[in-house]
């Protein structure tokens, strides 16, 4: 196939042509045709000759994929007819991949401990570390000091050593970026589970399936002079790395973190793949759900190897702040990853494009970003991908190109407000939404409304554009009955991130055992108590309604069943972690409202109140443990402003009050009810109504979540429109679980009015 692109002429010009098979048939030819024409290739082709002839490199490549097709191929400088480069970190998503491909195969999940494939790993305080760690840079293994080079050319040396080795941080709590150790980890981990060595799990599971036919972790001694030579400039801190990675090659150590080899044509195809959602040339290689959980942030944070702010998917990187590498403004439809000072390989999820740009000389982090930069800003732009957002990106490219770890939010976000004590109120112009298309949601309300009391509050870009009162105080805190849900889960977040709980997958026995203490006749009815199957409840089950708590034959884990009493339990045994809530003395301590106003309400300068309260019960019930609920009372401002802390993912004015990832996470569908609930129920995350698979308003955005409960509350969250809307009540019913097709309707009945005031958004 390499002798359709190159030839030993071409080594000092530039090649850009269409990839055609063989036996391609006219049709798809022709199709081709038309796809090459969309693109503007004489300048992609311009900025690529100007950084060689400006001396940046001596050698380059660039590939672009366009909906599963070459488009563009370039590649100048090499000696060999068939050159091959080296991309260093760039490879970390192509051995991550080996594990996404498990993943699809229900062979391991994210949460899944490390040691419970690899037993000799958790020791020295690693067993609580999880792949979903491994992949995002977050188990707190990134030191490699330790290792002798010496040992790289013995896998199972090495391995010894990563055994011994002690988290440097509690994983899952810093993004430390894992230069090395990563691909230790990956391969071992990759090992254990297929019982083959990484390089064959590697060829089967990525390099075959996608035709990657010039790609490996290693060269075959017959193909080392393919590979184009390294160079440094003077600048470079270590003037022997060239020569030394010579070394790795010729030794043919195999570094899954760092040592794979390829074009940019096959590295390209790669991402390719995760462009096109899974699926390339309308083959399929992953579901689309599992590269939808890879490329979606899992971890974020000042990484402690750089210093710059580092967003981290699984195995994958997100752009961060505007400009970078991938010439993103977008902070969620890029991924992808660079190598070591040289190269970039990124997949365009929205315009399923995918770019792999490597050349053959390392430079220092400036000037090696300005030039990716602008290769992607070259890129982007022939393919018409430009935009207010690249235009943003594009006049920062003198600015020095240095991140700033303090402004972490999306580019479009910069000018929002946050309410201080009081909030803004602004007309609907002046915040993008049409005055009659709003107007005509208002009297829908009304009209559906007649004569029972009703509060609605919209917000956008953080100011008040309307607020709907009739026949009740506009002021007046209502309880929030199950919208304290999310609020409860916002808290866990918080409480994970600092270390208080260690883990959303503990076990809720380790830190609030009294909870197995309700014996048959004390629980809140009949039948209902402790089982032994509760002991291994987690968090996670209990904020995400699948714990099975006091459900006889209910599995944790297995099913989701919305309840009341398993809330309780998670707000006592946070408390009890923070030393705020005794079983022996309920009455007395501070409990989990006290914890609400330290860690949520007053950082956002709210207003609203808590209460304890119990629900009339049997006399014999051990209120103590599983009553005490937390309830709070709030306006609709109120509402409004926790809905707009959630909308911008925990950050408050550059407070990041709730974790970013938590609050990503909790607000998709959770994996265990995906995993054992038909499609239907796919509806809820960790303590929010989610409508990421589009099972509750099929017709609204995908991003939108909601907090909901009884008496009408409802909190509805939209980040595409930045756009939040608060009822209290309102005049849709909330009844709870999908149980009913009753249910179903009334939540669906919401979307009448929302997809009203959705629709008014009119920039």
């Amino acid at each position: 196939m390499f002798d359709l692109r190159h030839s030993a002429e071409q080594e000092d010009y530039p090649v850009c042509l269409p990839i055609c098979n063989p036996g391609m048939t006219t049709n798809a030819t022709s199709s081709m045709t038309r796809q090459i024409q969309s693109i503007d290739v004489e300048s992609v082709t311009r900025e690529f000759n100007r950084q060689i002839e400006a001396g940046i490199h001596s050698a380059a490549t660039l590939a672009v994929f366009k909906d599963g097709e070459p488009i563009v191929d370039i590649v100048r400088g090499a000696r060999h007819p068939l050159p091959l480069f080296r991309v260093f970190s760039m490879g970390k998503p192509l051995a991550a991949a080996v594990i996404w491909r498990y993943k699809a195969q229900n062979r391991l999940d994210w949460d899944t401990r490390v040691a419970e494939f690899w037993p000799e790993f958790g020791t020295r305080g690693k067993s609580a570390i999880t792949i979903g760690h491994v992949l995002s840079h977050t188990a707190g293994l990134s030191s490699h000091s330790h290792i002798p080079a010496i040992d790289y050319m013995d896998w199972g040396r090495v391995i010894s050593h990563i055994e011994d080795m002690s988290p440097e941080t509690e994983p899952g709590t810093t993004v430390h970026y894992h230069s090395r150790t990563f691909g230790w980890l990956v391969g071992e981990l990759v090992a254990r589970v297929s019982r083959l060595s990484f390089d064959e799990a590697f060829a089967r599971e990525v390099k075959y399936p996608l035709g990657l036919k010039n790609t490996g972790f290693t060269v075959e001694p017959g193909d080392f002079g393919r590979v184009v030579p390294l160079e440094a400039p003077g600048d470079w801190p270590d003037p022997n790395l060239a020569s030394d990675m010579d070394s790795v090659l010729r030794s043919r150590v195999m570094l899954p973190s760092g040592s794979l080899v390829t074009t940019a044509y096959d590295a390209a195809k790669f991402y390719s793949a995760i462009s096109g959602k899974g699926t390339i040339n309308g083959v399929p290689w992953l579901p689309e759900s599992v590269i939808k959980e890879v490329t979606t942030l899992r971890a974020e944070g000042q990484d402690a190897a750089s210093g710059n702010y580092s967003r981290v998917g699984l195995g994958v990187r997100l752009p961060s702040e505007s400009p970078n590498q991938y010439a993103s403004a977008n902070h969620h439809d890029t991924v992808g990853h660079g190598g070591m000072g040289t190269c970039t390989g990124w997949a365009s999820l929205d315009n399923d494009v995918s770019v792999a740009y490597i050349t053959n000389r390392f430079q220092q982090e400036a000037p090696n970003k300005r030039r990716l930069f602008e290769m992607s800003v070259a890129v982007r732009k022939s393919l018409g991908m430009s935009s207010k957002e690249l235009s943003t990106v594009s006049h920062k490219k003198q600015d020095g190109l240095s991140l700033n770890p303090q402004s972490p939010g999306d580019q479009a976000r910069i000018d929002r407000v946050w309410p201080g004590a009081k909030w803004e109120v602004s007309e609907p112009e002046e915040l993008g939404l049409d005055r009659a298309k709003l107007a005509e949601a208002g009297r829908f309300q009304a009209d559906d409304a007649g004569d029972r009391p009703y509060r609605i509050l919209i917000a956008r870009h953080g100011k008040i554009v309307a607020e709907w009162n009739f026949r009740t105080d506009p002021i007046a805190q209502a309880p929030q009955a199950s919208a304290s849900k999310s609020t409860f889960s916002s808290v866990l977040g918080i409480a994970v991130e600092e270390g208080v709980i260690r883990s959303e997958n503990d076990r809720v026995a380790e830190y609030y055992p009294e909870f197995l203490d309700v014996a048959p006749g004390q629980g809140p009815k009949e039948g209902r108590h402790a089982f032994p199957e509760n002991e291994g409840i987690t968090f996670r089950q209990l904020i995400g309604n699948t714990s099975g708590y006091m459900k006889p034959g209910e599995a944790p884990g297995k099913v989701f069943n919305y309840q009341t009493f398993g809330m309780n339990i998670l707000t006592h045994a946070i408390a009890s972690a923070y030393n705020l809530y005794k079983t022996s003395d309920p009455e007395r301590g501070a409990g989990f409202g006290t914890l609400t106003e330290w860690k949520i309400r007053n950082p956002i300068e709210g207003s609203w109140s808590w209460t304890y309260n119990n629900f009339k019960l049997p006399a014999e019930a051990r209120l103590d443990v599983f009553g005490y609920y937390t309830g709070y009372g709030m306006s609709p401002r109120d509402m409004a402003r926790l809905g707009w802390l959630w909308l911008n993912r925990g950050d408050w004015n550059g407070q990041q009050v709730i974790p970013r990832a938590w609050v990503e996470m909790a607000t998709k569908v959770s994996t265990e009810i995906l995993e054992n609930e038909p499609e239907e129920r796919h509806v809820y995350g960790l303590g929010f109504w989610c409508n990421d698979r589009r099972q509750i308003w099929p017709d609204l955005p995908a991003d939108s979540f909601a907090a909901s409960g009884a008496g009408n509350q409802h909190i509805w969250v939209c980040p595409s429109l930045d756009l939040v809307v608060a009822q209290s009540p309102g005049t849709y019913p909330s009844r709870g679980a999908f149980d009913s097709i009753e249910q179903v309707t009334d939540r669906r009945a919401m979307q009448g009015l929302l997809g009203r005031i959705a629709d008014s958004v009119s920039m």
